[in-house]
């Protein structure tokens, strides 16, 4: 019991330190304690936001080389999303709901090096509660990834088809549900006009305009709530020059970001044809060479985490693996720089079943021979090894592995 009101007393030292340091004109403080792979890159830190149509940067500090801590800070008059950017090594984009005199206190490590990056702060109910609700989400998406999957498989009978209707009608019915507990519950204005926003895309006018005075008890002078049913007169002023140019400035730091995580060794070569002579490191440690792969069919995937077709495309290739009946192997390979993103994929999506390969080594640099510019790519390969198809995905693999499957 002494113990939790020690962690307690230490929490409010902490916030009122921060309140205490905050510089005139600013309600928001934004404390970021970097572990050593973010540390080592001395680099530019952005707070930024949109505020309607104007593009605003909050603040910015550099981080210098060792560095174990900074603090950014902003103002705001009411809860407002925003985003933190780094140039070099950490988030991409970590989002964060933030309301007027808000303490936030996160870590930053080598896990956050992402495009998008949402995890719990301390000091943010909204963001927290954003957090929980998209972990939710998350899962009954993934869910239905499946479920359109099996649907696409062409020898579905009637009966089936009806089946995973009924469970595809569950999966959104659970998501409507906890928009719906969001509107009817949440403390937090923005989280609600996700909400709404969400419902504004597949419910008739009547209703959602029902939806949204329900919470406009909640949060009457709420601007963008407001905005579902009550329109500006004059709309939104146009953008400034100036907010165009501060826009164009961080979206050419996330662009090289982006660019430089996901960007393919570029060759004159064609893409590679020659796949069987290729050899990779197995994501045991183990060298496996693509003319040793047995099986009465080999789909050899080029795919990557940061793919979303890719990504799209997973369950399709775990149908096709069970249409098959055992007749089909199937060998995945990441174009990851990252290999402990790639491992985390590989259980995110359960493909730890399928031969997992990367075609990146140690030092971050392509596999001589993989001439891949563009992913997904894909080679559909018989048992003597000749490729019978190329470049075929979703239905069309499952509709081309049926035909196979009927021939034999």
């Amino acid at each position: 019991m002494r113990h939790l009101i020690l962690l307690a007393l230490l929490a409010v030292i902490c916030s009122c330190s921060l309140h205490s340091q905050m510089p005139k004109g600013k309600n928001i403080a934004i404390n970021l304690k970097l572990d050593s792979t973010i540390s080592n890159h001395e680099q530019w830190v952005y707070l930024h936001r949109y505020d309607d149509n104007e593009f605003l940067i909050e603040d910015s500090t550099f981080i210098k080389k060792g560095q174990k801590e900074i603090t950014l800070y902003g103002y705001t008059p009411e809860e407002h999303a925003y985003s933190i950017l780094f140039a070099k090594k950490g988030p991409i984009e970590l989002y964060l709901i933030l309301t007027p005199n808000s303490c936030i206190e996160t870590d930053i490590s080598e896990t956050d090096n992402k495009i998008n990056v949402t995890k719990k702060v301390k000091g943010s109910y909204a963001t927290n509660e954003y957090v929980d609700n998209m972990k939710k989400q998350s899962a009954i998406h993934q869910k239905k990834r499946e479920l359109y999957a099996e649907l696409s498989r062409p020898d579905l009978s009637d009966n089936e088809e009806k089946r995973i209707q009924k469970q595809l009608d569950i999966a959104e019915m659970q998501l409507d549900s906890i928009e719906m507990n969001l509107i009817n519950n949440s403390q937090s204005p923005s989280n609600v006009w996700g909400a709404l926003y969400r419902f504004s895309e597949k419910v008739k006018r009547d209703s959602l305009t029902t939806l949204v005075k329900k919470a406009l008890k909640r949060f009457p002078n709420n601007k963008r709530i407001r905005s579902f049913i009550y329109k500006p007169k004059n709309g939104l002023p146009p953008e400034t020059e100036a907010s165009k140019q501060r826009s164009e400035r961080i979206f050419q730091i996330i662009d090289a970001r982006i660019n430089e995580s996901i960007k393919l060794k570029e060759k004159k070569e064609e893409t590679t044809t020659n796949v069987n002579s290729l050899t990779f490191l197995s994501d045991k440690g183990e060298e496996v060479t693509i003319s040793k792969l047995t099986g009465e069919y080999i789909l050899i995937d080029f795919w990557a985490s940061w793919c979303i077709p890719c990504l799209e495309g997973m369950p399709y290739i775990k149908q096709a693996e069970k249409m098959c009946n055992g007749k089909l192997k199937v060998c995945l390979i990441s174009m990851d720089k990252d290999h402990k993103t790639w491992k985390e994929c590989i259980l995110k999506w359960k493909v730890e079943n399928f031969i997992n390969l990367t075609a990146i080594n140690s030092k971050g640099e392509q596999i001589e021979g993989v001439n891949i510019k563009t992913i997904p790519y894909n080679y559909l390969l018989n048992k003597d090894h000749e490729i019978v198809a190329t470049n075929i995905h979703q239905k069309e693999l499952l509709e081309k592995l049926n035909e196979l499957m009927k021939k034999e």
